[in-house]
């Protein structure tokens, strides 16, 4: 399950920090709101696996988020909550959670939780090793890419956008994003590492005069992959 990306709603700033840091020593790659403010906008642009949201939010409750989420969201939904009380978790259950947990929650416990929506929600069989999108085709456990038959020569960096890209068609990666799929670290704002990747990858894609697509820059959301004009 590594590099599986979660969103943590959660307004105990403590709580959070610590729930944030023992997921990334887990490998998981971990965004982080106070409140719903901007749910649905972070899910359009960017792409998680769970969600795992408070009740007791200030402002909206986790269920009315919840049923935002699900208007962007088909993954696995996990509650983490202080209340104990049935009728909550069964409402909790009715607002499109996957699971519900209880506050105070051992960190093993949680991970295993974790894990075990992401296991039914990603079985092993179904996750994908090779796409391909028109006539680009990129095989991630061969580290490839060619247009019809035509190898492109990419460094591991630029493989490691490609992938992210083809695999979010017609979505806007933003910048931090990126930086935290490929490289492993947050974007501080200054660092061009990422568009440096991303003005080599496009020059050696439209090499290949006969290939459909191209990287696109959408001004303030990023970039994505799209069809060439």
């Amino acid at each position: 399950m590594n590099g599986k990306r979660i969103l943590l709603i959660e307004d105990d700033q403590r709580l959070a920090r610590s729930v944030v840091q023992f997921l990334e020593k887990q490998q998981f790659v971990v965004r982080h709101l106070a409140d719903g403010i901007g749910v649905s906008q972070l899910l359009r642009n960017e792409v998680i696996d769970l969600v795992l949201c408070d009740i007791m939010l200030p402002g909206r409750d986790g269920f009315e988020i919840i049923e935002e989420v699900r208007r962007e969201f088909n993954g696995p939904c996990l509650f983490l909550t202080a209340s104990s009380d049935v009728p909550i978790q069964l409402k909790a259950f009715d607002a499109g959670a996957d699971d519900f947990i209880v506050k105070p929650v051992h960190p093993d416990i949680l991970l295993a939780r974790i894990h075990a929506c992401l296991r039914r929600n990603f079985p092993p069989n179904q996750q994908k090793s090779a796409i391909q999108i028109d006539n680009l085709r990129i095989d991630r456990s061969g580290r490839k890419a060619w247009v019809n038959d035509e190898l492109i020569v990419l460094s591991p960096g630029e493989f490691d956008l490609l992938w992210l890209l083809v695999s979010n068609p017609q979505q806007p990666l933003s910048r931090e994003f990126l930086f935290i799929n490929s490289l492993g670290r947050r974007y501080d704002g200054l660092d061009r590492t990422i568009d440096g990747r991303i003005s080599r990858l496009r020059k050696k894609m439209e090499r290949h005069a006969s290939l459909l697509l191209t990287v696109r820059t959408v001004w303030g959301k990023g970039y994505m992959l799209a069809e060439r004009l």
